[in-house]
Formats: structure tokens, sequence, C-alpha cells
């Protein structure tokens, strides 16, 4: 299967029979569920069409379909909507959200509903012209709303955060934080300021949260994480000075913990447990 990613607004009832549809609420999706697994809802899964909030098509899922062709494929329509639409019999809509969708629904169109997310928070906070307060309008083609009055463009915001592994002599600093879910443990991260490169935010961060100084900083891979418009973009690091003190303003707990001491740590479907995985694989059998 392949995903061929667009954007466009749909004219009003413009709906194609084909399409599989990613309805949100309150930043969760509606999908169907049968035996453990999810998908989501299509076209013919409804009684009637009862959508009535702005469509968007943002993908077109199937081997062989282009971005031109809007009839080919399975077109991936997005919709905000109050309540659940009436489902034909049979069919069961059930909402559940982001996190949760990971494992259950297929990685392909899990991306698509984290791009769907991030589209209609996007939306939602720019209704209105930030320069002049006037009501925008959607782009036909394009994910940007336009005031009508000053001219300015409203492009979707993306929001970087580094997160980061440190290693020490075959230990991870691993910390604790009040905005867990959950007691457990996972590696730093922070959102990178103004004027700030990456591996600026990292120094920084792991000074300000435990006073400890890193060097060999190394790129490990990124992960779009929409809550509501993060990109994730992690790295590895290796101790270079300094003894923890922690930052209680930001975090609870961290230490250094070896492979066969770890904490409760993220599941591997986050880019901090894929992380911790590499760490595990690369660190674990050294001597204590």
């Amino acid at each position: 299967m392949s995903v061929h990613l667009l954007y466009r607004r749909l004219p009003p009832r413009t709906v194609p029979a084909n399409g599989r549809w990613i309805l949100l609420q309150e930043n969760e999706a509606f999908v169907v569920v049968n035996d453990g697994r999810a998908r989501l809802p299509a076209t013919e899964d409804f009684d009637t069409d009862a959508v009535n909030a702005p469509i968007h098509q943002i993908a077109i899922v199937g081997e062989g379909a282009s971005p031109a062709e809007s009839t080919a494929g399975s077109p991936v329509l997005v919709s905000t909507v109050e309540a659940v639409p009436s489902a034909r019999e049979g069919i069961a809509l059930e909402r559940i959200g982001y996190r949760k969708l990971f494992g259950i629904i297929d990685d392909e169109i899990l991306a698509l509903v984290g791009r769907a997310t991030q589209i209609s928070d996007w939306e939602l906070r720019s209704r209105y012209c930030g320069r002049c307060g006037t009501l925008t309008q959607p782009g036909e083609t394009e994910s940007v709303r336009t005031c009508p009055s000053c001219g300015d463009t409203h492009y979707p915001r993306l929001t970087p955060a580094m997160i980061v592994g440190v290693v020490r002599e075959g230990r991870l600093l691993l910390a604790s934080a009040p905005r867990f879910r959950g007691a457990f443990y996972s590696i730093l991260a922070g959102y990178v300021e103004p004027g700030e490169s990456l591996e600026q935010c990292i120094h920084r961060e792991v000074w300000e949260e435990t006073k400890i100084r890193v060097k060999n900083i190394r790129y490990f891979g990124s992960q779009a994480w929409p809550f509501p418009h993060s990109l994730m973009i992690g790295f590895t690091a290796d101790y270079e000075s300094g003894e923890i003190s922690v930052d209680k303003q930001e975090l609870l707990d961290a230490s250094w913990f070896a492979p066969g001491e770890m904490p409760p740590v993220p599941a591997e479907i986050s880019i901090s447990g894929r992380i911790i995985r590499w760490f595990r694989e690369t660190c674990g059998d050294r001597p204590r």
C-alpha cells in the first residue's frame, strides 16, 4: 500500500464514494474495531451523509494512485464532528485516543490520523487573523488560511522538540516528571527556543534539568507527535561532566540506569522507547 499526501478542501456535499473517513472529536478518532484491530470507517459504513462539518481530503491511499488522480485509490477525508454519525447495522464506531491507536491500526493510516489531528487543530486555532482579527478563508489546494483584509497567510505550525539519550559508562540518564502519566521514567526532552539550534537545545535542556554536561551529540531519528503539533527529533549523547542535581520544577527524580536495572519506561512505539531499546542493545552486554 502506498500513501500519497495532498490537501484540498472539498466543495459542500462532494464526498467520494470510496472515501475513508477520519472523524475527529476532542483529539480522538472514530474507528471500526474488529478482533482487536482497527480501521478507518468508510463512506459505505454510514446510513446517511451525516457529516456536515467542513471536509478536507488529505491523502490518497492505494497502489498506483497519484496525487493528481483524485478518483484513484481510496481518498482519505478528515472532518471534525460534534457527534458521531449514525452507522449501518453491524458497524460500531468507537472513539479512541491517538496514543491507544498504536499497535491496533496500520502505521501508514496512523500517520494520516496524526496529520489529520494537526490540520484540524491548526484550522481551529487560525480561524481569525492574528494580525487584524478578521475571519480567515481556507485554501483550496494547500494547507493555508488567508486573511481577506490584510492578506496575511497562516500555515500550520510545527513545533520542534529534541529528545536525547545520555549515556555514561554503560548507564542511561532517565528522569521522572510530574507531567508523565503513571509512574515511569524516560529520557530528557524539551522544546527548541527561538534562535536556538537543536544541539544548543540539547546542551541547555540537559544542563537546566540535571546539571549534566554532554558531548558527542549524534542524530538518532525523528517522529511526528501530534499533541497537537510537535516534531520530536531524537539524539544520543555521551556524558561529559557534572553530577545530577534535579530541577524540581521540571522533574521529580533523575538517575543513571544500567540495562538490567531499568524502571518502567515508555513503549517502543515512541521515539523515546526506541532510543531506550538502542541503549539496551548497545550496552546490555557490558559488565557492571
